[in-house]
């Protein structure tokens, strides 16, 4: 913009009315940006706070799949132990059953009942083969598990042992309970107290 020169100088008029605009457009443009500011906070703390809503729902589902994990976990573990002391008590019973079919072939001649009597226990001999295709590592639970220790000993023990179960001598066991303990892996060191 040019002024008009005047006696000493521009016109004073004319300096002031460009001063008066230049401050109005600057007030409205102060007043458009410092609106546009709070408008920009208003913004900010809504989506902080919509970010924080999602972080707290993050460590949420976080924690469920975690506790579903681990609970998961768990049911595989003591699925794998059943089927371990079935496998076990099925192989027992396998085992029985073959004594038993031989005495009966001792005392009785071989007929269609006793010939279809012999085949429950070949079906038997079948699926428990099956069943140790299944490697044994898969029915095994990592890390120190007592409960399948001794669950495990207890179907060993079954399944060798040709008498039932005496509980006289479960009550008034004649072996030495550190030595059992030992055993089972719950207790370490040759020390007995």
């Amino acid at each position: 913009m040019k002024f008009r020169t005047v006696k000493n100088g521009y016109d004073p008029e004319e300096v002031e009315q460009y001063f008066k605009r230049v401050r109005e457009t600057y007030d409205e443009t102060l007043v458009s940006q410092r609106d546009r500011i709070f408008e920009l906070k208003d913004a900010l703390v809504r989506a902080e706070k919509a970010l924080a809503e999602y972080e707290g729902k993050k460590e949420r589902i976080s924690a469920a799949i975690d506790s579903a994990l681990s609970k998961a976990d768990e049911i595989e573990k003591l699925t794998r132990r059943k089927v371990a002391k079935e496998l076990a008590t099925l192989r027992n019973f396998h085992r029985r059953w073959v004594g038993y079919y031989a005495r009966l072939l001792e005392k009785y001649p071989l007929d269609d009942e006793l010939e279809k009597a012999g085949n429950i226990g070949d079906e038997l001999s079948r699926l428990l083969g099956a069943a140790d295709e299944v490697p044994t590592e898969e029915l095994r639970t990592d890390g120190f598990d007592p409960v399948g220790m001794i669950e495990e000993h207890l179907a060993a023990e079954g399944a060798d042992d040709e008498e039932d179960f005496d509980y006289d001598a479960a009550a008034h066991p004649s072996e030495n309970l550190g030595q059992i303990l030992r055993d089972l892996g719950l207790m370490f060191g040759d020390d007995e107290k």
